[in-house]
């Protein structure tokens, strides 16, 4: 798969998994975490990777090249819009991958599927789910024109992601739900784990 020189994928391993009772960016799947997970993925569309950690939390030197560069949150307990921004803000391409890292079923494919759908007029591609669901923490986002809009929804503490995706010209593209399945809790990776087989 040829790799587009204007992207940069941003991996988000900054939340808190409360509901999950322990870091679940380490939680295996297989052999492999669910956050290399995810970083070998996007990988297979671009070279550039950062990714987005706590002020205060784990920088995965063991899990993840040294050579990545770590982006902590810019303002604490913001949620995933704060890694947004750091992102926003380090990105050196005029596209930006935003990927949560609790997506095991995500594949090169998916994410080529966003890729094909940016147009000039969009701000954000966004997969949709047959629910109606939109999913922004799987999605690409138009540095130049997200920004700003990014930047004033923090500050001012509008931090909702949905409430950011109102605010852009959205491409949505629908995606099946395997792909954009996360993981919450224990259960919802067990049974993601009873689902492998059947997913390939």
């Amino acid at each position: 798969m040829p790799k587009p020189n204007d992207l940069t994928a941003l991996l988000l391993a900054g939340g808190q998994s409360r509901r999950f009772g322990r870091d679940k960016a380490r939680a295996r799947v297989g052999s492999q975490t669910m956050l290399q997970h995810v970083y070998c993925v996007v990988q297979a569309v671009t070279p550039h990777v950062l990714l987005s950690i706590r002020a205060d939390g784990d920088a995965y030197l063991d899990l993840l090249p040294e050579a990545i560069p770590r982006l902590p949150d810019p303002l604490p307990h913001a949620g995933p819009l704060a890694g947004l921004v750091a992102g926003l803000r380090a990105a050196t391409t005029p596209w930006l991958l935003a990927v949560a890292c609790d997506l095991p079923g995500l594949t090169p494919e998916t994410l080529s599927c966003l890729l094909k759908a940016r147009t000039a007029q969009a701000n954000a591609v966004v997969p949709i789910t047959p629910d109606g669901q939109r999913h922004p923490l799987c999605a690409l986002y138009h540095v130049p024109s997200v920004q700003p809009i990014a930047e004033a929804h923090l500050a001012a503490g509008c931090l909702a992601l949905h409430a950011l995706l109102e605010r852009l010209h959205v491409m949505t593209v629908p995606l099946a739900p395997f792909a954009l399945h996360n993981i919450n809790t224990p259960a919802d990776l067990a049974a993601f784990g009873r689902n492998w087989p059947l997913a390939h």
